[in-house]
């Protein structure tokens, strides 16, 4: 079976080279936008089980004076150059089961730093869920290596990490398995060192994402749980490896950011929740944007579409719910409203506000066969749609701020776009204040990026 352009690997890497423009792109986008994902689908022509296993690749567009430049590299991680200098597969599920087993009990790992990238003080690193970041050149996307950021991250840190404006600061978390396993707590401010805040024992295996506020952190655990003698026999499946129980519930835990010892936790009802919004604190209580699954199927369906040369997700099968969760976490209860009828995925808010009140959330989502962006009005539960062309699959939304204004719709919106027909990508150019009229401009490579999960847009310094 022909498989997607957006599943197979990087054709060619590449710096920053000119691309060529249609359109007017406007005068005030003036930064670079970062996107990563998975570059490389198997190892030595054996094809990985799932894409989640492929070696992350990013690319970047950078804007400025109306032109634009583009720029793709693997991330090279050490065991990529292990594989390499072997001549064979070590590693996932391209390698031997034997091979794969001897790697869980040595410890041994490739970091396929896949699934997003943070901008931090001026460094740029790749990111996976469990395991360090690697740090890339901003300037070039070459690799520079994996970190512990001098010592603090004590295991792994996470694919999402979330900006606080009213702290100046990042927020994460990283995994750690184990008899007893636990969430680290890490702050990453504008200006200093990164620290660790405190750790938290979980029972629960699943946690992608989480919210942060001004004053707390928010995680929803949902019931996934390891199944430790697939893992030790090798088993390279997700849908084998980790269980979904939702007789056991599921647990929302609220950590003061400057007391993370007195963290709050109470049981809910089970769901699931690939990707937060925002989160912002209102009449004592935590209200908290994301989008709801009821479990964790969706992890299956990214494999199918690969397997089926589709697009990233059929979000009208498998999107979630757009959800508004009111916390309140001295009385240990939580109510959810559902925002929008449409099912989307990958919401995301203009980040100079992150952590406070936002009205508006951009997400991905399709309709009728046609991939689309929304920009959904959380004050009166309505949304603006952009739809692509029949053919066209669309990617998270990034909003990129202009230096003229500091409203949420003062700025632009970035989507990286796969036109089928061409088997070409580009980078669609939205206005935030009308994001219905279409495209400004697309920024055009010549031929397919391969799969982008997250990106983030840095703004040039004035």
């Amino acid at each position: 079976m022909s498989r997607s352009p957006l599943y197979r690997d990087v054709a060619r890497e590449q710096g920053f080279e000119p691309l060529k423009v249609e359109g007017d792109l406007p005068a005030g986008l003036s930064g670079t936008l970062y996107r990563n994902g998975p570059g490389l689908f198997g190892s030595f022509g054996r094809r990985y089980y799932h894409m989640f296993e492929g070696q992350g690749a990013v690319c970047a567009v950078r804007f400025g004076a109306g032109r634009a430049l583009g720029a793709q590299r693997v991330v090279e991680c050490a065991g990529l150059r292990e594989e390499r200098a072997a001549g064979r597969p070590l590693y996932d599920s391209a390698a031997s089961r034997a091979r794969r087993i001897a790697n869980l009990l040595r410890g041994r790992e490739r970091n396929s730093a896949n699934v997003n990238v943070l901008a931090w003080q001026g460094r740029l690193f790749a990111l996976r869920d469990v395991a360090r970041p690697i740090e890339l050149s901003p300037e070039t996307l070459e690799t520079l290596g994996e970190t512990d950021l001098d010592g603090v991250i004590l295991r792994t840190f996470t694919a999402h990490p979330h900006f606080v404006a009213a702290r100046r600061a990042t927020y994460g978390f990283g995994l750690r398995y184990g008899r007893q396993s636990a969430l680290d707590l890490y702050e990453l401010p504008a200006r200093g060192c990164a620290r660790l805040l405190g750790s938290l024992p979980i029972d629960a295996l699943a946690v992608h994402d989480f919210a942060a506020t001004d004053r707390h952190l928010v995680f929803f655990l949902g019931p996934a749980h390891l199944n430790v003698a697939g893992a030790l026999l090798g088993e390279p499946r997700p849908d084998r490896l980790v269980h979904w129980r939702p007789e056991r519930g599921g647990e929302v835990i609220v950590v003061p950011i400057d007391e993370p010892a007195r963290a709050v936790r109470f049981p809910v009802e089970p769901f699931y929740v690939w990707h937060f919004a925002n989160a912002f604190e209102r009449d004592r209580r935590i209200v908290v944007d994301f989008v709801r699954h009821p479990d964790l199927g969706q992890v299956l369906t990214f494999r199918d579409s690969a397997a089926a040369g589709g697009g990233l997700i059929d979000h009208e099968r498998d999107g979630g719910e757009l959800t508004r969760a009111t916390v309140d976490w001295r009385a240990r209860t939580i109510r959810f409203e559902r925002v929008l009828d449409t099912t989307c995925e990958f919401p995301r808010v203009d980040s100079r506000g992150e952590g406070g009140a936002r009205r508006y959330v951009w997400a991905s989502t399709s309709q009728a066969g046609r991939f689309s962006i929304l920009r959904c009005d959380l004050e009166r539960g309505s949304a603006a749609t952009w739809f692509a062309c029949p053919g066209q699959h669309v990617s998270e939304p990034v909003f990129a701020p202009s230096p003229a204004g500091d409203g949420e719709t003062d700025g632009w919106v970035l989507a990286l776009v796969y036109d089928e027909p061409s088997q070409t990508s580009h980078v669609a150019v939205l206005d935030a204040a009308a994001p219905e009229r279409g495209p400004l401009a697309r920024v055009h490579f010549e031929r397919a990026v391969p799969l982008t999960l997250h990106g983030a847009f840095v703004a040039d310094a004035r």
